[in-house]
C-alpha cells in the first residue's frame, strides 16, 4: 500500500513538473542593437504582426516569427496578436491581398531569426526570455508576456 501511494505521489509530481516550469517562462520582444527605437507599444507590435506599417521615429518595424516552438505560438496568438491561429491567418492573408503587405517572415529555428534580426534594422523577434539572454548583437525592447 505504501509503494503504491509513493507512485502515486511521483506520477503527481511528474505531471505537474512541466507546468510548474512553463510557470516562470517569460516571453520578450529583441531587435537588434543597432536599432535606435528605444521604446515600442504593445499597440504597435500588434499593428506590426497583423501586416499593418509601424513607424517610431521614422524607423519601419519589420516583425519576424518563431514557428518550430507550439507554447511560444500558443503565447503569441493568445497575448500578442489576441486572436485565434485561424483568425490571424484569415487576417494576414487579407492584408497581403488588399494592400500587397508581406505577412511577418517565420523562421524554424533561433539563429537563423536572430541572423535576420541583426542584419534587418529595427526587426523585431519574440521568444523566451532565457533564450535571449544568451544573445549576442540584440536587446531586449518590451517584456511581452509572463507564465503565471
Amino acid at each position: 500500500m505504501r509503494s503504491a501511494c509513493t507512485i502515486l505521489a511521483l506520477v503527481v509530481i511528474g505531471c505537474l513538473l512541466p507546468q510548474l516550469a512553463n510557470a516562470e517562462r517569460t516571453v520578450v520582444l529583441i531587435t537588434s542593437d543597432l536599432c535606435p527605437v528605444r521604446e515600442i507599444s504593445q499597440l504597435d507590435i500588434r499593428k506590426a504582426y497583423l501586416s499593418v506599417a509601424v513607424n517610431i521615429d521614422g524607423h519601419t518595424i519589420r516583425p519576424f516569427r518563431l514557428g518550430g516552438d507550439e507554447l511560444l505560438n500558443q503565447v503569441f496568438y493568445q497575448s500578442i496578436v489576441g486572436m485565434s491561429r485561424k483568425s490571424y491567418d484569415r487576417r494576414a492573408l487579407s492584408m497581403a491581398l488588399k494592400y500587397g503587405t508581406p505577412r511577418p517572415a517565420v523562421f524554424d529555428d533561433i539563429d537563423s531569426a536572430v541572423d535576420a534580426v541583426r542584419r534587418l534594422e529595427c526587426s523585431v523577434l519574440y521568444l523566451w526570455k532565457e533564450d535571449a539572454d544568451s544573445l549576442d548583437g540584440v536587446r531586449i525592447i518590451k517584456l511581452l508576456w509572463q507564465g503565471e
